[in-house]
């Protein structure tokens, strides 16, 4: 099948990314994966698992290189580390706090506006 990978390790995924999502997203893969690579480097005696650590570099070089070619089979790697920075994203960036505002305001002035009743 067109969709299934011949390695056997699960369906491909074609990616379709606006541009400026795709330079965000290289952009974050990009420096996480220099800060897991200095960690290995810089302190490879004091690491408590230093595989998990390669397992996370690697899975961050197949979010790059599936930048470039618009395809990935997303692992078990690959959906934690996504999960996880989007977690980590949202919570920096106070998200949910964001979105409460912005409702509450856009809310007012829809009433305020009279569209709450159209």
């Amino acid at each position: 099948m067109a969709d299934q990978n011949p390695t056997g390790r699960g369906a491909a995924v074609a990616l379709k990314l606006p541009v400026d999502h795709a330079r965000f997203l290289r952009d974050t893969f990009e420096k996480a994966c220099d800060g897991v690579r200095e960690e290995l480097r810089d302190y490879p005696d004091s690491l408590k698992d230093p595989k998990h650590l390669r397992d996370e570099e690697a899975a961050y070089r197949r979010l790059l290189t599936a930048l470039d070619v618009l395809v990935i089979v997303p692992d078990a790697d690959v959906l934690g580390i996504v999960a996880d920075l989007a977690t980590i994203i949202d919570k920096d960036n106070e998200y949910s706090r964001v979105v409460a505002e912005h409702e509450a305001l856009h809310g007012l002035l829809g009433q305020l506006s009279g569209e709450a009743a159209r």
